[in-house]
């Protein structure tokens, strides 16, 4: 795992991007070399066309990213997945005579178009089947151990087992709960306590260590955990590694202090500055793109049913502030006369015209001008109403046992309150975004508990903003509206 600019990328992913980056080079290579055309003059058609190459080359690694080839759980020795592989690279290939060649003309050559392409997808399915029969195996050799036998630690290995390809094995527990040692939890045994962690990661090879302990840490347990840290073994924390293996932040085991020491980073910070300036420059490009949609969607609106076009909604935005919100309208007129009330899959008050424009996501269209008015930004969490927000944000009761050194081993129940939905107002610290890391992991949220799992992957966001996330979110973004996934 590697951090580039606050955004965290998985060396398995980056070296997927490094052989696909090195196969364009050799069959660009290739192509110059069997090229008829070319004869002797490689080296002054390379340096005369550069650029064209080098636009050429990025275009097919975006299609591979858009298509999800970068998932590198997956068996690319699979015909499945070599299918896909050879479809991806013809995409790439009628993107770039789209995109450059009637725009621009000849570009690079027909013959060097054709050639390239049929060398880069046959290199690229030799080079990840290669990638599969190699690191797979590997991958596989992650030995992992869990710091803690309570609720936190049985949610990191739910976590791990729901993901069989993520390379990593849960060997077992180790707890200071005597009751618990020797014992099984979930199928995975009870190995000991704090202090026989380093002979645990010695016997058993363990890679990977994980502290799912809420309560404060034992002398013995944090000696331990230094020990086996500086004799090579990776020690993370549950809060951490879950948000690692899921994208997500989970809620029930963070704190206040816990965010604020993960979301120092002064990359972000820059970033936070110069996000207006991209957020305008897009809105405007986008408007001049899709104005003829606009016409369409208009007329089409009209068509189905009364009422007027546009739909306008309050909202909160950064800091709490309401704003209106502008959509196409994609219900029935009057379509909450009986108050506000939760938009489901199948909901009866969506038009026909409404259902297109929902599943393809072209409905958010018109919140372009809210961008160039700064009330939002083009990545970011989804804006909320008020009335539900106001609803996440009530005190319920926090029930918990207590734990004090001086007393006897009795459960002591503390008596607090919290948020409904705890860390709900965080989510608020940045501009609601017209696309958001949510809306492509999570895209639909119903009830409390979906709103609840929806958060997570909004403070992930909070927390990791910066550039490359923004473009992985724009990236999914389109992937859902060519392949009509989602909401």
């Amino acid at each position: 795992m590697y951090n580039f600019f606050g955004h965290h990328i998985s060396r398995w992913k980056l070296i997927l991007l490094l052989g696909d980056s090195a196969v364009y080079c050799l069959s660009v290579g290739l192509a110059l070399y069997w090229n008829p055309n070319i004869g002797h003059e490689v080296w002054k058609f390379t340096t005369q066309n550069i650029t064209p190459l080098l636009v050429t080359g990025l275009t097919y690694l975006l299609v591979l990213y858009i298509g999800d080839i970068y998932d590198h759980q997956q068996d690319f020795r699979r015909l499945r997945n070599c299918v896909r592989l050879i479809i991806s690279g013809l995409i790439g290939t009628l993107a770039v005579i789209v995109l450059f060649y009637f725009p621009l003309g000849p570009f690079i050559g027909r013959t060097q178009l054709i050639i390239q392409a049929l060398f880069f997808i046959g290199l690229l399915i030799v080079w990840r089947y290669t990638f599969s029969a190699l690191a797979l195996p590997q991958r596989l050799q992650q030995r992992l151990l869990i710091s803690g036998a309570g609720r936190c630690g049985r949610r990191i290995l739910e976590a791990i087992r729901r993901r069989p390809r993520s390379g990593l094995t849960a060997i077992g527990f180790v707890d200071d709960d005597p009751r618990k040692i020797g014992t099984e939890i979930d199928g995975l045994p009870v190995m000991g306590n704090s202090d026989h962690i380093p002979e645990i990661v010695d016997l058993h090879n363990v890679n990977v260590v994980v502290s799912a302990v809420t309560h404060e840490k034992s002398p013995a347990l944090i000696g331990a955990l230094t020990k086996i840290s500086w004799n090579g073994c990776k020690l993370t924390d549950m809060p951490s590694f879950y948000e690692f293996l899921t994208g997500k932040i989970p809620i029930e085991h963070i704190s206040d202090t816990w965010f604020y020491l993960n979301s120092m980073n002064s990359n972000r910070m820059y970033y936070r500055h110069i996000k207006r300036l991209i957020d305008l420059g897009l809105a405007l490009v986008g408007l001049i793109a899709t104005w003829p949609l606009f016409l369409f969607f208009t007329l089409a609106i009209k068509m189905d049913s009364p009422g007027p076009v546009f739909f306008r909604q309050e909202r909160l935005g950064q800091d709490g502030k309401p704003f209106s919100i502008i959509k196409f309208r994609t219900m029935v007129q009057d379509a909450e006369q009986n108050g506000a009330q939760w938009a489901t899959e199948n909901d009866p008050r969506i038009t026909r015209i409404g259902w297109v424009l929902r599943k393809l996501r072209l409905d958010e269209l018109p919140q372009l001008l809210n961008i160039l008015k700064g009330e939002m930004s083009l990545i970011g969490p989804r804006p909320e109403r008020e009335v539900f927000i106001r609803e996440f944000q009530q005190l319920v009761p926090d029930l918990r046992p207590g734990r004090r050194s001086n007393d006897a081993p009795v459960e002591i129940v503390q008596c607090g309150f919290k948020e409904k939905i705890p860390f709900y107002s965080y989510r608020l610290m940045v501009k609601p975004g017209l696309s958001g890391w949510a809306q492509v992991m999570y895209p639909y949220a119903s009830s409390l508990e979906e709103t609840r799992e929806k958060l997570q992957y909004d403070l992930f966001y909070v927390k990791n903003m910066g550039f490359f996330l923004d473009v992985t979110i724009i990236l999914k973004t389109i992937r859902i509206l060519l392949l009509g996934r989602g909401r």
